[in-house]
């Protein structure tokens, strides 16, 4: 039921939502920008890939009414430089997700995988978006942990990390054209998107 309400509330247009935690840990956890996890009726395997999978749209659908949200306030001269970004941002989640599920292409929990990543990077953007986040951490934390994954899972040179330092690049500068101090908020912003991207190759290390 939760599922049809949160589709409902997103087709009427509200464009920024903070969604309780379900009740089902199944599919992963909720984040709080973006759309929570449906609770899935059933647990088996076939119901939790439709669900992750029905998960994966409600957030892309979500992020679209953003993205022309804010795609519409902007001046002209920057709106090519927003379709940029988006398709750096679009790349780096499929070659991440990609990533992720790799390991389990043959099985019958890849599409699991795959689709809730595709849901928690749409989240973690629709957050992006709207200049949100969902820090834990202070930004030594985030910089030596996020150090140590890509050191030891041997990710500094992999495609994806090359796409979200892309990504992280283009997004903090936007950003910083809405700022009256335009250097400390790519500070600012550098350290939310580093802290989104540790919690997604956290994510990826758990799933293996």
């Amino acid at each position: 039921m939760k599922f049809f309400l949160n589709t409902l509330t997103i087709a009427f247009g509200l464009s920024c939502i903070a969604i309780a935690p379900v009740s089902s840990k199944t599919i992963a956890n909720s984040e709080q920008w973006g759309v929570a996890p449906p609770a899935c009726e059933e647990e088996n395997q076939l119901a939790l890939n439709i669900c992750a999978s029905r998960w994966a749209k409600t957030a892309d659908f979500l992020r679209s009414l953003i993205y022309d949200e804010v795609y519409s306030q902007i001046p002209k001269a920057r709106k090519s430089q927003l379709k940029e970004i988006e398709q750096t941002w679009t790349s780096y989640r499929n070659i991440f997700c990609d990533e992720l599920s790799a390991p389990f292409r043959t099985g019958s929990i890849y599409p699991l995988l795959y689709f809730s990543c595709r849901a928690r990077v749409t989240n973690d953007r629709i957050a992006d978006l709207q200049g949100k986040n969902n820090s834990q951490l202070t930004s030594d934390e985030t910089t030596q942990r996020l150090a140590k994954i890509l050191t030891l899972e041997k990710l500094k040179n992999s495609s994806g990390q090359r796409q979200w330092l892309l990504y992280q690049a283009q997004h903090c500068q936007f950003e910083s054209l809405r700022s009256a101090e335009p250097s400390r908020s790519v500070k600012q912003c550098r350290d939310r998107l580093a802290e989104g991207r540790l919690r997604q190759l956290e994510a990826m290390i758990g799933s293996r």
